[in-house]
């Protein structure tokens, strides 16, 4: 008969012991990992019935246009001022006194009209960003968004976009539309900026529709437009450009108005000048808002 020594016993009992304790651990991870997986799925639960109670809330926040009368500044349009002069006899008339400069004649010597406005509550900080924001780079010509282009024939699509204003730089692709038996839906732009195929193309008059990402954590499909909502605020300060690439030209579109609509809501429109149109989703983890940029084409180059 085999009996167990005292040391063969004591052995034996460490290594019960120890197969308990790692028993023990396992479970306490386990337990402690549930735990806090649990923790987590009641924070996301609470944040996303927070957001859904407030979704549409905040329309307002993301809702401005550039006022009309100073809208041709905005875009760069600067308009010839008439001087109505008094002719008689085909001699202009000799003036009685000399009139005192006015303020406006004062202003061109004081330097705060090359400082941007978002520097104006600090000076003494102010940055190196020109009155009025960007300029129209060189190599670029005007244009009037109601102008018909020749050359270059704006007939191609686009295969990039920029905006600098908000670090986006993306390819573009066209967006393919999937038969999902009783409906029709485009595809989703998988790390990329969607463009609709039946809208407008770079150049043309019209508006473009492209849609991005504003994020995409279950799909992975990207973020391309995570910062686009921050353009409502932008350009209350400086104008937002645009721009979009071509195999054959570059265009500049600059923001005009920016809105929040509810998804259902959103519908493909067209117009009679040339335009674009951005579209992401809002707000996050909810996603039944769209956030709409609405651009208009200053000018352009061929490549």
């Amino acid at each position: 008969m085999n009996t167990l020594s005292p040391n063969n016993s004591r052995g034996y009992r460490n290594k019960t012991l120890d197969r308990h304790k790692l028993k023990v651990s396992v479970l306490s991870f386990v337990a402690y990992g549930t735990g806090i997986v649990g923790v987590l799925l009641i924070i996301a639960s609470a944040f996303y019935i927070y957001s859904k109670s407030r979704s549409g809330l905040d329309a307002a926040e993301f809702t401005y246009s550039i006022p009309d009368h100073a809208l041709d500044s905005h875009m760069g349009i600067s308009a010839a001022k008439n001087r109505s002069i008094l002719v008689t006899n085909g001699k202009e008339p000799i003036p009685l006194q000399i009139e005192p400069p006015t303020i406006r004649d004062l202003e061109s010597i004081y330097p705060g009209n090359q400082l941007n406005p978002k520097y104006w509550s600090e000076p003494e900080w102010a940055g190196s960003d020109p009155y009025g924001g960007p300029t129209i780079p060189a190599g670029f010509t005007t244009v009037r968004s109601t102008d018909l282009f020749i050359d270059p024939n704006p007939s191609t699509h686009a295969t990039r976009i920029r905006i600098p204003s908000i670090a986006v730089d993306s390819e573009v692709r066209q967006l393919k539309i999937i038969d999902m038996g009783d409906q029709k839906s485009y595809e989703t732009p998988n790390n990329i900026v969607g463009h609709i195929p039946e809208t407008s193309l770079p150049g043309q008059q019209g508006d473009g529709w492209f849609f991005g990402h504003l994020e995409s954590f279950t799909a992975q499909e990207g973020k391309i437009f995570r910062r686009l909502p921050e353009i409502t605020e932008l350009i209350k300060q400086d104008p937002v450009d645009i721009f979009l690439e071509t195999s054959n030209a570059e265009y500049i579109y600059r923001v005009t108005r920016t809105s929040q609509v509810q998804a259902s809501d959103l519908y493909v429109t067209n117009t009679t000048d040339a335009q674009i149109t951005l579209v992401t989703c809002w707000p996050p983890l909810v996603y039944d808002q769209r956030v709409v940029i609405d651009a208009t084409l200053i000018a352009y180059r061929s490549i």
